[in-house]
């Protein structure tokens, strides 16, 4: 019992520990500053530069095309809703605007312009916004000063979301400074414009100046998580090339393996046997469902795949080819005499030497017999000069075993026999396959080896004729005369003196050119490589590989630069981004397939920590806001105690694993052994895993702010219609309103429907509180523009603000989505490659 106790403790360590590692891995895999790191590593940041280029133009697209519909949308409303001879004014310039930020940032859709001056895209960025700043703030100052009217600014936030989510501004620290600027300017306007006359104007800047800043916080997280999102899916694609690359050099591997034991025609019957035999087990496994066969069938029938079938023969005739057998001499009297492990450094060092000349003169070595070594010529591959390769390498060999004698002093020598004509080859075996060659032809080859001459090459009529005069020759040796097996079949013997042919002879340089060949060819195979060659070969195919992979990235579910085009013109890669388009439904962004929508919603969130800073974040300031511009009563103080002690309690759990694993984790100490950290640790990792509780936690920030900016309007009764006005602020409600529906968009890891399903409840609720509650205290708040129902202009900005997250997150849960499902796809891919890989 005791020993099960212990095994099963230390299985119990074993698996908890590889959890704990993956766990660690996971969490430094998605921090931004890991991943910058690996890019650069990986000298991946010039192709992600490429690609966010690309990805930034389309989001760029998306901005031109909202840029006007809002403009034109709001020149409507002036037109049907308020007085033309204050609002044309308005409207001129909102038009005017709109085809000058146009202009200027069609300068970042010209690449060849873009790549040669780098400044115009932070120049056009500049530029582009300071018109809309100057447009929305100037208006507000040319109406106060003329009219004495004093207006709402309604494009400070959109143009906070335009720094951060539509301009081509890269990095993080330069969208900051530019959202820093327009927010100074804002901040201005509102302190000597809009509330120089009011009662409490400090509490009214410092409300700006929050709303602001949340709205500048809202973007800096987008701008984060998109590009966390986006290098892990870049990093990703990485990774999916760089092992099917692997995947492919290890099938070369396994083809080269192979090759160097059988033929190619043998090999290939061999696998498309296997690959048959394995169809028609899987088909039989299919009608049998119910039988589980266990580990120790599982590996027979294995063996089985591997094994021929008894009644198939993989056997094939040759005509026209040449044998030869070589022996060492003396072999026998050095087993006795000399040390085994001199003796096998020596076959190894002189076979060595016999393969590298095999491959250099295209001839197919069979096997080792002891001392002995065979081979045969135009087998592998048709080759008219068979004969010749085959003395060439016999010759060779001669000089390579005399070099192995001088280099170790042994007294040892060669005997080499050479013969054409025609054989059987193929495999044998059941358990392990053996490839060899059958016919009388082979037997007179050896017995030509067997009664050669000591350093000699001793061939027979029918391979001289074969030699076209390019050799000295004399007569056999007696020996062979007298044998028995080579009067039988009528053998004729000679003894190759030296080579006859001249260097220059064409023959002999076709030859020897082709001999290079395919020695450097050999160079490629798998044994001459080393592992730090064939880790930069793939680093650098891989790098090649993922220049045309940037094409094939998602940049998002809508593409404005794509809807004129039609689908005839488009190209290969534009073909299968449709195909992954079509696994994903248009509206609400979900698989077709059922169960990849059920595994895609169940991956863990490593990012859940940064959504509830975010949300936390978003309560302090929507809850500064209300106490700043109300007196809050005591049971207000009791709920929002309750609900701060909440969030943050949710803060510290979903930060306690991060925090562990950065500062306490070690070799030694892998868990938290303390009952309550250990407790925290388990409910941070259980946070990150469960869906449900993930869905639970954002069902539970968007009621605490809710609930935190409803507060403004709870002690709103009936009263009469001038104290009714005073009740709230309206556009300290609408401001809350749009930071509350950019929270719910930018929650991570929460499904797309249920996101765009809030933000709506929350637009609609907000539509019921202006149009049917509260009516009055919204007509009577600071418009937009002269003359316009300020109604209009509330509705105004929490459209703008839906349209926007939604656009924005539905581009964001494609990209996500089609990674995902590129990932689906090349794992079932992988997979039947993998099995093709194990069993071929």
């Amino acid at each position: 019992m005791n020993s099960q106790y212990n095994a099963s403790n230390r299985t119990s360590s074993f698996r908890s520990n590889h959890e704990h590692v993956q766990t660690t891995l996971n969490e430094r895999n998605w921090e931004w500053s890991y991943l910058v790191r690996k890019c650069r590593n990986l000298e991946l940041e010039e192709s992600y530069d490429l690609y966010m280029r690309r990805l930034r133009i389309g989001y760029l697209s998306i901005f031109i095309f909202i840029q006007m519909l809002v403009t034109c949308t709001h020149a409507l409303v002036l037109l049907t809703s308020s007085d033309l001879t204050y609002a044309y004014v308005d409207m001129i310039t909102y038009l005017v605007t709109a085809v000058l930020i146009w202009l200027i940032l069609s300068v970042n859709f010209r690449n060849e312009l873009i790549s040669k001056h780098g400044w115009l895209v932070y120049a056009s960025s500049w530029l582009a916004v300071s018109i809309l700043v100057l447009m929305d703030i100037g208006l507000n100052v040319y109406h106060a000063t003329s009219n004495n009217d004093i207006l709402n600014p309604i494009y400070d936030a959109y143009t906070l979301y335009a720094i951060y989510m539509f301009m081509p501004i890269p990095h993080v620290l330069q969208p900051f400074i530019l959202g820093t600027a327009v927010t100074i300017c804002y901040i201005i306007n509102y302190s000597f414009v809009i509330s120089a006359k009011e009662a409490n104007q400090m509490h009214s800047i410092f409300n700006e100046a929050i709303y602001l800043s949340c709205v500048n916080f809202l973007g800096i997280f987008f701008r984060l998580m998109r590009d966390i999102a986006l290098r892990t899916t870049f990093l990703d694609r990485r990774q999916y090339v760089e092992e099917n690359l692997l995947l492919r050099y290890a099938r070369d591997q396994e083809r080269s393996l192979l090759l160097s034991i059988l033929p190619a025609q043998i090999a290939d019957r061999l696998q498309e046997d296997v690959r048959n035999r394995i169809e028609r087990s899987k088909q039989q496994h299919h009608q049998r469902p119910g039988i589980n066969h266990g580990c120790s069938n599982n590996s027979q029938a294995l063996r089985r795949w591997r094994q021929p079938d008894h009644g198939t023969l993989f056997i094939e005739p040759h005509k026209d080819v040449t044998i030869l057998y070589a022996d060492v001499v003396n072999y026998t009297h050095l087993t006795t005499t000399l040390d085994v492990k001199k003796l096998v450094e020596a076959l190894h060092d002189l076979f060595v030497r016999f393969d590298i000349a095999s491959e250099e003169y295209n001839v197919l070595r069979i096997k080792f017999l002891g001392d002995c070594y065979y081979c045969v010529a135009g087998l592998a591959s048709p080759n008219e000069d068979h004969a010749k390769c085959c003395v060439d390498l016999g010759l060779r060999m001669i000089k390579d075993i005399r070099d192995v004698r001088e280099k170790r002093n042994l007294n040892i020598d060669m005997r080499i026999g050479v013969h054409s004509g025609d054989v059987l080859s193929g495999v044998i075996g059941a358990s392990k396959w053996q490839f060899d060659i059958w016919s009388k032809d082979v037997d007179i080859a050896n017995r030509l080896e067997a009664t050669g001459a000591t350093g000699r090459v001793h061939v027979s009529q029918q391979t001289l004729r074969l030699l076209d005069g390019e050799y000295f020759y004399e007569d056999g040796t007696e020996k062979a005369r007298e044998d028995p097996v080579l009067q039988k079949h009528d053998i004729r013997t000679f003894l190759i003196k030296s080579l006859r042919a001249p260097m220059h002879d064409p023959r002999r340089v076709q030859r020897e050119r082709q001999a290079k060949k395919l020695s450097e060819a050999s160079k490629s195979n798998f044994m001459y490589n080393s592992t730090l060659q064939q880790y930069n070969q793939v680093r650098n195919q891989a790098k090649l590989e993922m220049c045309r992979e940037l094409d094939k990235m998602p940049i998002g579910r809508i593409q404005i630069t794509k809807i004129c085009r039609r689908s005839t013109n488009l190209t290969q890669d534009e073909i299968e981004e449709e195909t992954f388009r079509r696994n994903i439904s248009s509206f609400c962004l979900l698989f077709r397939i059922r169960n990849w929508e059920i595994q895609y919603i169940r991956e863990p969130d490593v990012m859940l920590k940064y959504s509830i800073v975010l949300a936390w974040f978003v309560y302090i300031c929507l809850l500064s806001i209300q106490l700043l511009s109300k007196d809050p009563k005591y049971h207000y103080w009791i709920l929002d105690g309750v609900t701060i002690s909440v969030l943050t309690a949710m803060l510290i759990i979903s930060w306690y694993k991060k925090i562990w694993i950065m500062y306490f984790s070690d070799t030694e100490q892998l868990l938290p052994q303390y009952k309550l950290s250990r407790m925290l640790y388990k409910m941070s990792d259980f946070m990150q895993r469960s869906i449900g509780i993930r869905l639970t936690v954002y069902i539970l920030v968007v009621v605490s702010c809710i609930v935190v900016t409803a507060m403004q309007v709870l002690d709103c009764g009936p009263k009469r219609d001038e104290e009714l006005i005073q009740c709230f602020h309206p556009w300290i409600l609408t401001n809350c309103v749009t930071l509350l529906i950019g929270t719910a968009f930018l929650f991570t890891r929460i499904p797309f429907v249920v996101k765009t399903t809030v933000a709506v409840l929350i637009t609609v609720a907000y539509t019921v509180l202006v149009v049917y509650e509260f009516e009055h205290i919204f007509d009577g708040s600071p418009p937009t523009n002269v003359n316009l129902n300020a109604k209009y202009s509330h509705f105004l900005l929490i459209f703008i603000t839906l349209g926007i997250f939604h656009l924005m997150e539905r581009q964001t849960e494609f990209i996500a989505k089609v990674d995902y499902n590129n990932w689906q796809l090349e794992a079932a891919t992988d997979a039947e490659a993998g099995r093709r890989l194990n069993y071929e």
